[in-house]
């Protein structure tokens, strides 16, 4: 991994080169604005330099779109009427102010019923939240688990331990020398059909290691339209990250 930076416009563009054995110098601008390049060994940095340099424009179009849209969405105050994501839908929170009741989240229907004892604490409203999307998410992700696992040629392929925490830049990962998964909290946001492509993204890495043709051969076999899954969770991840 090699970390450089360009100026075009007065802005300064910070660019990352992750080595692999590809024949084209490839560029992408994540949801989180960052520059991922991939190059070949034999590719000078200078050469990736000129390369980053020509997608400039585009570069810093992508950057600032996404940028406003994240202002747009994770500009959340926690106050009542405010939409949330769970499991791809829209839920509307409603804050209900009670000073004998458990402070807790309650999902009902296309709401979210949060009961505090303070009406106008935004971060306890906040933590309660994320408390229980957690939750959700254990829940939902180990029950996605045993659903996908069984649908792998390897019928004797052992079932993973599942970490789940909040990630930036990721939806999930595998330490298959350690037989785990880890889950980002924030895909509970996203449909159940993401949520299953991203557990089957994860499972595969225990029969091929790297992101190669047999790799994404493997999870087609599976799952045939993984690519429109996939479409539909990076459309989101600007609501859900």
């Amino acid at each position: 991994m090699e970390i450089y930076t360009i100026t075009y416009q007065d802005q300064t563009i910070t660019y990352t080169i992750y080595r692999k054995k590809v024949k084209n110098i490839t560029l992408k601008v994540k949801a989180d604005s960052t520059v991922v390049v991939s190059a070949h060994q034999k590719v000078s940095p200078a050469k990736v330099r000129l390369f980053v340099k020509s997608k400039a424009p585009w570069i810093v179009k992508n950057i600032r779109h996404f940028e406003t849209i994240a202002r747009k969405y994770n500009s959340y105050e926690y106050k009542d009427g405010e939409e949330f994501l769970f499991l791809g839908q829209k839920h509307t929170l409603k804050v209900i102010q009670d000073i004998i009741r458990k402070e807790e989240v309650i999902h009902d229907h296309d709401k979210l019923l949060a009961f505090v004892k303070d009406g106008s604490n935004d971060q306890r409203i906040k933590k309660l939240l994320e408390q229980w999307y957690k939750k959700q998410a254990k829940i939902i992700f180990d029950l996605t688990v045993d659903r996908i696992l069984p649908l792998l040629p390897e019928k004797n392929l052992k079932k993973p331990s599942i970490t789940i925490r909040t990630m930036k830049t990721r939806w999930g990962s595998c330490s298959w020398q350690k037989g785990k998964i880890t889950l980002n909290t924030l895909l509970i946001k996203a449909p159940q059909d993401c949520i299953d492509y991203v557990v089957l993204h994860e499972l595969a890495h225990f029969i091929h290691r790297r992101h190669d043709a047999a790799f994404y051969s493997y999870i087609a076999a599976i799952m045939p339209n993984w690519k429109e899954r996939r479409k539909t969770l990076k459309e989101l991840a600007y609501q859900c990250l």
